[in-house]
């Protein structure tokens, strides 16, 4: 394993440290940035990030990076990682699936309990898949005695995707918009591109290949759990959404109702996670209703 220098980053008035390096999930090849208040004294908090999938990753990375950076300024420890196909880690993309994106998950959980010792709670903050992966994490993990530092932790769940098959025709819109523009024509429908995937082909959407093993684990209608669910930490389940007055998602709010200490909230933000036309550098709004509710549940 290989370790870079921890380096310096004037952020607003405090000065943080942030450490990039690889780490071991399984036989794969992971980058992680650990980012670490600069007070000298032992984090006793701290979050681990799970990023978005494919081009959603690439355009909500300075807004991962401003909210790391925010959460280390009030004391968390806070490891960002690339998931396996993604980044800087090892993996192609066509290869990954949700059950190793969750193993990679587990690695990083363990990787920052490592690097932080004393840490007595670890939380998890994810963006759209990142988010169903980290609730489906959580509901992996409770009553393992290995991740107890996870429990009662808090969960922040960003836009979360909860109907995988609906999030995969998304994607695959993406790559009949994209025929459209270089063909002047749809020469693919999705049926036709699901069946390409089913059959071994992966397909591209916007540089990154959809392959079988994605498609199987993650493309069902109810990604999460439907009933109670058994993460026993305070969870914060956040809409994004242009304009504050927009319709609460009604899935959202069935999600929030079915943790025990569920909290639905809103942030009025552009969809960063997509290519438009503000830059996104930091995400106020969404910034501010998260470390909000988490010193409101002093967590």
């Amino acid at each position: 394993m290989s370790t870079a220098p921890a380096t310096k980053v004037q952020a607003r008035e405090a000065v943080l440290n942030e450490s990039p390096f690889f780490f071991k999930a399984g036989s794969r090849q992971l980058f992680g940035v650990l980012h670490l208040p600069d007070t000298g004294a032992a984090c006793t908090r701290a979050f681990v990030m799970s990023h978005p999938f494919g081009e959603e990753k690439l355009w909500s990375h300075r807004v991962f990076v401003s909210c790391a950076r925010a959460l280390a300024e009030r004391g968390y420890a806070v490891l960002r990682f690339d998931y396996s196909g993604a980044g800087d880690s090892t993996e192609d993309t066509a290869d990954t699936s949700l059950e190793m994106h969750l193993e990679d998950l587990g690695a990083a959980v363990a990787e920052l309990l490592k690097r932080c010792p004393g840490a007595t709670r670890v939380g998890l903050l994810g963006l759209r898949l990142g988010a169903a992966y980290a609730a489906l994490f959580c509901e992996r993990i409770a009553g393992d005695a290995r991740f107890a530092r996870l429990h009662g932790a808090p969960l922040i769940l960003w836009e979360c995707v909860t109907d995988g098959d609906a999030y995969i025709m998304e994607l695959l819109r993406s790559n009949m918009a994209t025929q459209m523009a270089v063909y002047g024509e749809v020469r693919d429908n999705r049926e036709v591109l699901m069946a390409r995937i089913r059959s071994g082909v992966p397909v591209n959407v916007d540089g990154y290949d959809i392959g079988k093993p994605l498609l199987e684990s993650a493309g069902r209608t109810d990604l999460l759990p439907a009933g109670p669910m058994r993460h026993a930490g305070a969870v914060l389940v956040l809409q994004i959404a242009a304009s504050a007055q927009a319709k609460v998602r009604d899935d959202l709010q069935k999600l929030a109702g079915n943790y025990t200490k569920g909290t639905l909230a809103r942030a009025a933000e552009q969809p960063f996670w997509r290519e438009i036309k503000p830059f996104y550098g930091r995400a106020n709004e969404l910034q501010r209703v998260t470390l909000e509710w988490l010193e409101q549940n002093d967590v």
